[in-house]
């Protein structure tokens, strides 16, 4: 989708997307409708990326800042077939086409991650020296709550419900396997300890599916700088709360990009 200037307001939108491992990964840019080249971030949904942050990315388009929401392999429309295990592949593959674009300044470059887009988050920024600033909205902290015993069998059961007609190729037997592979690999409380860059952290008061003091726990690893944000009375969508939310996240990647 193309908006012309007079319909976008100071943004525009486009779809897009890009090749990742011999699969077509599906996203959207939000970019200001101006010359030039600006900084940029990649959003990483969560799981089954029902909360795709559009109202954020497109107020950080209206502060000068790119912003490339995509969808993992087998999400949402993206080719193959879906598992946890491509989050990382498929992120790294939306940071080199974000870097690639024309209006984007390759050299202020970061990356978002809501809920379990924090595994691809943290795996990212612990690999790739080019990104400049990473935000961990409501994270994922720790695999190991989740990835064992009779808790991996009942989450496997509810995360095959919540991505029936959203997530290709969806398997209980997939998750099984994929849930212990990220616990030894890519879990975002080990690996969050080999980041340099600037991290941010906003949680919801309210969360009873990333609750605060896991994230906080999370938070506690990172190196410096980092930063805590709490929102009160938010949930784990922010519902009621989207504006400080925005405005947190905006100020914050304005002052580090």
């Amino acid at each position: 989708m193309n908006l012309s200037p007079e319909e976008g307001s100071g943004i525009i939108v486009e779809n897009v997307s890009f090749e990742s491992d011999g699969h077509r990964l599906l996203g959207r840019i939000y970019r200001p409708n101006s010359p030039g080249k600006f900084p940029a971030v990649a959003i990483c949904h969560g799981y089954p990326g029902d909360n795709k942050n559009m109202d954020l990315a497109e107020e950080l388009a209206l502060n000068g800042i790119v912003t490339l929401i995509f969808y993992y392999r087998g999400a949402w429309g993206s080719s193959g077939d879906f598992g946890l295990k491509w989050f990382d592949p498929s992120a790294r593959d939306a940071v080199d086409f974000l870097i690639a674009s024309p209006t984007v300044d390759s050299e202020r470059v970061g990356i978002i991650g809501y809920s379990m887009g924090a595994i691809p988050l943290t795996a990212r920024l612990a690999s790739d020296q080019r990104l400049k600033a990473g935000v961990f909205l409501a994270p994922v902290a720790d695999l190991s709550l989740y990835a064992t015993g009779e808790r991996l069998e009942a989450l496997t059961s509810i995360f095959v419900r919540m991505g029936q007609g959203k997530l290709s190729g969806l398997s209980a037997e997939d998750l099984i396997n994929d849930l212990p592979w990220l616990l030894e690999n890519q879990n975002p409380v080990d690996l969050l300890k080999k980041v340099r860059a600037p991290v941010l952290f906003v949680v919801g008061s309210e969360d009873r599916e990333t609750i605060p003091e896991l994230c906080r726990a999370l938070f506690e690893v990172a190196n410096e700088p980092k930063e805590w944000t709490i929102i009160e009375g938010a949930n784990h969508n922010f519902l009621g709360h989207r504006i400080p939310l925005i405005d947190v996240i905006t100020s914050w990647l304005k002052g580090h990009l």
